[in-house]
C-alpha cells in the first residue's frame, strides 16, 4: 500500500513517518493549539459539533480529533490517493472536493466547525476559502485557518547557511499575520482568538539557543513577543459577522 500520494505535491510527508513514535510527537505538537482552542471555544458543547476539515492530507487531524472524542466528522480533499490514504487513518466521512468549487460536497449551514489547517498558502486565491466557507458554517460556527507564519525569520530562510530552505515549493501564498487578520476581517469574520505556535523554526541556531533559554525561566516561546516570531505557524479563530 502506497505511503504517500505522489500526485499531491502540496503534501510531502510520508504516512510512515507521521505514524512513527518521532511523528505521532511532532503532531501532538503541531495540533496541541488548534485542539485547545476547540475546547475552549465549544465547552460542554465539543463532543457534540459537526466539523468539516477542508484539505485533509492523511487524514491525521482527523485522527486526533477522533481521539479526543468527536464523532461527526468529515473531511474534503481534491486528491483522490491522499483520501484513500486518509481512510487508513480516519473514520471521518472523506469526500473529494476542491476549495475553489463553485459547491462544496456537503449541505449549507450544516456545520460548527470548518478547520483549514496549512491549506491556504498553496492557494491562489486565498480569499475563497474565506468566502466559501461562510456558505457551510451553522450560526455560531467558528473558522480555524493555520498557515505559514510569514515574519522576518521566515523570509530569511532561503538565506545560505542562515535559514532552512522551504522545501514545498507549492508555497505560494505565505504571508505575515497582519495579511491573514485583513483577509479574514475583509472577507466578514471577527477574530475569536489568534496564535503563533507548533515549534520555533525558520533559521539555524538562534531558535534553539531561545527555546533553551525560555525553558531555563520556565516561560511559553509562545507567548514571548520577538520570541514568538520564530513559530512555524499562525493560526486564527474566526467567527462569522452576521
Amino acid at each position: 500500500m502506497p505511503t504517500r500520494d505522489e500526485k499531491n505535491a502540496t503534501y510531502i510527508a510520508d504516512e510512515d513517518d507521521l505514524r512513527s513514535a518521532a511523528g505521532e510527537k511532532f503532531l501532538r505538537m503541531k495540533y496541541s493549539g488548534r485542539l485547545e482552542r476547540l475546547r475552549a471555544y465549544f465547552g460542554e458543547r465539543y463532543r457534540g459539533i459537526r466539523l468539516l476539515d477542508a484539505g485533509i492530507g492523511y487524514g491525521m487531524f482527523l485522527k486526533a480529533l477522533e481521539e479526543t472524542g468527536l464523532s461527526d466528522l468529515h473531511g474534503m480533499d481534491p486528491f483522490p490517493d491522499s483520501i484513500g490514504i486518509a481512510r487508513r487513518n480516519t473514520s471521518a466521512r472523506l469526500a473529494e472536493g476542491d476549495i475553489n468549487d463553485p459547491a462544496w460536497p456537503f449541505e449549507r449551514n450544516s456545520f460548527d466547525a470548518i478547520t483549514c489547517l496549512d491549506v491556504v498558502e498553496h492557494l491562489k486565491e486565498p480569499a475563497v476559502f474565506f468566502r466559501r466557507a461562510h456558505d457551510y458554517l451553522r450560526e455560531g460556527g467558528i473558522v480555524i485557518v493555520t498557515t505559514p507564519n510569514g515574519g522576518l525569520p521566515y523570509r530569511m530562510r532561503p538565506i545560505p547557511l542562515v535559514g532552512f530552505r522551504d522545501r514545498n515549493t507549492t508555497h505560494i501564498n505565505v504571508h505575515p499575520p497582519a495579511y491573514w487578520r485583513r483577509l479574514a476581517l475583509d472577507n466578514g469574520y471577527e477574530i475569536v482568538d489568534e496564535w503563533k505556535g507548533e515549534y520555533l523554526t525558520h533559521i539555524r541556531l538562534i531558535p534553539k539557543i531561545l527555546a533553551a533559554l525560555c525553558r531555563l525561566l520556565r516561560l511559553d516561546h509562545r507567548r514571548i513577543p520577538v520570541v514568538n516570531s520564530f513559530e512555524q505557524s499562525y493560526g486564527m479563530v474566526l467567527r462569522p459577522v452576521r
